[in-house]
């Protein structure tokens, strides 16, 4: 009987082998799920994605994409898949192609644009501090007199401002 003791210790250690490797199977396919899911929008939730959506549509999806893992159908294929039927929205980071390209151009376009006019607004504001204020002499002369008229009088208001 000591010779059926190992083989069952042989026996136990593989069946364990199979159960550690078909757990580390089912963990990375769920965790190849969740990357793909992480690339859809949700339908229902728009500002989700599929994978952080806990709607019944969202856990549907999911489990689509894992029977089209099992299938052997690669994330670019699943993609395609969901994107035929939903059109480029449902990917969170749509082609930049048609309507889409116009929008990447236009926000490129909308920030040198921005830029151009920031400089050029800066540039006149720095010019226009540096040239000097004209300045009407009688008013000069009315503003140092009253400003003299503060310094000499102790009981104004403005005298213990400074």
């Amino acid at each position: 009987m000591t010779g059926s003791r190992p083989a069952r210790l042989g026996a136990l250690l593989a069946c364990l082998l199979a159960l550690a490797f078909g757990l580390a199977q089912a963990v990375q396919l769920d965790s190849r799920v969740f990357e793909i899911a992480r690339q859809l929008r949700c339908p229902v939730c728009t500002s989700e994605s599929v994978a952080d959506s806990s709607v019944e549509l969202a856990q549907q999806m999911r489990q689509i994409i894992k029977d089209q893992l099992e299938a052997g159908r690669s994330e670019r294929e699943i993609l395609a898949y969901f994107q035929q039927r939903y059109g480029d929205w449902i990917l969170l980071d749509p082609p930049k192609r048609g309507i889409h390209l116009v929008v990447w151009v236009l926000a490129g376009a909308a920030v040198v644009v921005g830029a151009g006019a920031l400089a050029v607004v800066g540039r006149r504001w720095v010019g226009r501090s540096r040239q000097p204020i004209a300045v009407d002499p009688a008013d000069l002369e009315r503003v140092r007199a009253e400003l003299q008229g503060l310094e000499t009088d102790p009981d104004a208001p403005e005298a213990g401002l400074r």
